[in-house]
């Protein structure tokens, strides 16, 4: 199994080099001012943040999980990337430190250390080839029965070179656990809710029992500009005019217009109704989430948006916020 998973590895990595020579990929370095983009992976609850110029794609072997990311390329007819960062996710059958054998292998181990993300534990290392040529570091958390991992190489030039960048991203992976994120509670509209620490507050409003909270994520994209995209949330409170969801629903939905397409219609199970919905814009096309229910006198919805094309990269990540959005006595404790 570990000659296989080595295997795989340099199969992925030799994938990735050939994308990064593709045309027009070529000579691209990281400058200062690079923004550095959070990729949200669903399916196993994890964040790295990587630089925008960087390629990325993933691939799949055995049951483990691999999302790679490609810096720039050293130009030339044999053009490779001068570094490559890859995150892993998949079952553990062995203490995570047997596991790492499978990468550490015949190489020489300069360190060792503990690490923890979110209440994790792992290890991380530091290791380069017998003659010294290539550099890794890899993290590997190990959670119940399943590991996740960032590993990163390349040649002792380049690696040093980008030192700094996969630095970065080791310090940024994060497991997304409801569990860890910021308490966010208001017993006077009695509500609780818990968002992620890399998602930041950017307006507060209330008045005449009503309340406007507003966040934005991360940014998950970048136009060829530099210019970032994020996804939004906007929780309002506000007090019924009739009593009852479905009227509650009927009254936002005839607020919102025929500007807002309905994609989809869904019962938010034990909760209210959830809708997706479509919006356009002269400049761009919008996808919106929005979550509804009904406690009391009061109606709330959770309305998470993003540009269309970005979507499918947060949705899953909407769904895991609103998961943990509690209200009346729930929401006051």
């Amino acid at each position: 199994m570990s000659r296989q998973r080595r295997a795989f590895a340099l199969e992925v990595l030799a994938t990735a080099v050939a994308i990064a020579a593709l045309p027009g990929l070529q000579g691209c370095r990281r400058s200062s001012r690079e923004p550095l983009l959070t990729y949200f992976s669903g399916a196993h609850g994890l964040t790295v943040r990587y630089p925008a110029s960087w390629r990325t794609d993933e691939a799949e072997q055995d049951g483990m999980w691999y999302r790679y990311f490609l810096g720039p390329t050293t130009g030339g007819a044999a053009s490779k990337a001068e570094v490559s960062v890859t995150l892993l996710a998949g079952p553990l059958g062995v203490p995570v430190e047997q596991y790492a054998a499978t990468y550490l292998a015949e190489n020489k181990l300069t360190s060792s250390r503990p690490d923890e993300r979110q209440g994790t534990k792992g290890v991380a290392y530091a290791f380069a080839s017998p003659d010294g040529n290539m550099r890794y570091s890899l993290i590997l958390l190990a959670e119940g029965n399943k590991v996740y991992g960032l590993y990163s190489q390349g040649d002792a030039k380049s690696f040093a070179l980008h030192a700094q960048t996969v630095e970065e991203m080791e310090k940024s992976l994060s497991l997304e656990r409801p569990a860890s994120y910021v308490l966010v509670r208001d017993p006077g509209f009695a509500f609780s809710l818990r968002m992620p620490p890399s998602w930041k507050e950017t307006r507060r409003f209330s008045g005449g029992g009503t309340l406007l909270l507003q966040y934005a994520s991360p940014p998950v994209a970048a136009d060829k500009g530099g210019q970032t995209v994020h996804g939004s949330l906007t929780l309002t409170v506000e007090p019924l005019t009739q009593e009852g969801l479905l009227p509650f629903y009927e009254a936002s939905r005839a607020k919102l217009g025929d500007a807002f397409q309905v994609l989809s219609h869904e019962d938010w199970p034990g909760h209210g109704f959830v809708d997706v919905t479509r919006s356009e814009t002269p400049v761009s096309t919008f996808r919106v989430k929005r979550f509804y229910r009904v406690e009391g006198s009061r109606g709330y919805s959770l309305t998470f948006e993003s540009r269309e094309d970005v979507y499918l990269r947060v949705a899953r990540w909407f769904d895991l916020i609103a998961s943990t959005f509690r209200t009346g006595e729930a929401g006051e404790r």
